[in-house]
């Protein structure tokens, strides 16, 4: 690992909010996973236990936090680790053994993207560790494990996405409101777009596939055209969030 990115690396998992998070993350994860199998949630939250839980149960928390929650927390975090440096004049003067801004800019984007896929294992493991506690070996059946796997390892592809648009707005707003704002405008869109007619925005649209994913083939196996068409459109806008961030910070001229 390049020496720069093993330093924002440290600095980033210094920050106390990533455990606090995480932290609450796991008690709503365990609590949930108890309370939704009494006969009294059950009825109150209208949800059949025999489809939301055992097996199920990963699976279906991992809409949590691909969502809506997990996005929110990035761009939280990603804020104060981008947005707070610029502020403070710290984030593209080249102070460290005479790196540029594209070495440096480029070692907190690895260390981001990397954060987001580290992240989405995690809550797949927080995820499984309280379906155990509630489940025992039943939430392991093969057929629904790999099925789940798979979805979490393309969530942290997505994840690592979104985080190279947040890393692209920080540095274009160079704000953290305004980074945060435009985050919950793209919330508001993401599912304005999916539950829509608009075949072509649809088909375009980043966040498209991983609600369909997450949704539509929810508890199913996703048919490869749809897997690889999704993984590509991605792959495509991530590349240019990269290409935006590199340009925008070379054109920074303080």
């Amino acid at each position: 690992m390049y020496p720069l990115t093993r330093f924002y690396a440290r600095k980033l998992y210094r920050q106390k909010l990533i455990y606090i998070f995480f932290a609450c993350f796991f008690t709503a994860s365990f609590f949930y996973a108890f309370l939704i199998s009494t006969p009294q949630m059950e009825e109150m939250l209208n949800i059949n236990i025999g489809i939301v839980g055992r097996r199920n149960f990963p699976e279906f928390m991992m809409r949590f936090y691909v969502g809506t929650v997990g996005i929110l927390f990035h761009a939280f975090l990603l804020t104060l680790f981008i947005c707070e440096e610029d502020r403070n004049k710290m984030l593209y003067q080249p102070l460290l053994h005479g790196e540029n801004r594209s070495r440096m800019i480029r070692s907190k984007i690895d260390t981001a993207v990397s954060m987001s896929m580290i992240f989405v294992l995690f809550v797949a493991f927080i995820n499984y560790i309280t379906a155990f506690m509630r489940w025992g070996y039943e939430i392991f059946e093969q057929a629904a494990f790999i099925r789940t796997i798979i979805k979490y390892l393309l969530s942290g592809i997505y994840m690592s996405v979104i985080t190279l648009g947040i890393v692209t707005l920080c540095i274009c707003t160079r704000s953290a409101w305004k980074t945060i704002f435009f985050v919950v405008i793209y919330l508001l869109a993401d599912q304005f777009i999916y539950g829509s007619n608009i075949a072509f925005l649809q088909k375009i649209w980043v966040g498209y596939y991983i609600n369909l994913w997450t949704f539509t083939y929810e508890y199913q196996k996703i048919p490869c055209r749809e897997l690889l068409i999704g993984t590509f459109i991605m792959a495509l806008y991530g590349m240019a969030f990269f290409q935006i961030s590199l340009y925008r910070t070379q054109r920074i001229d303080f």
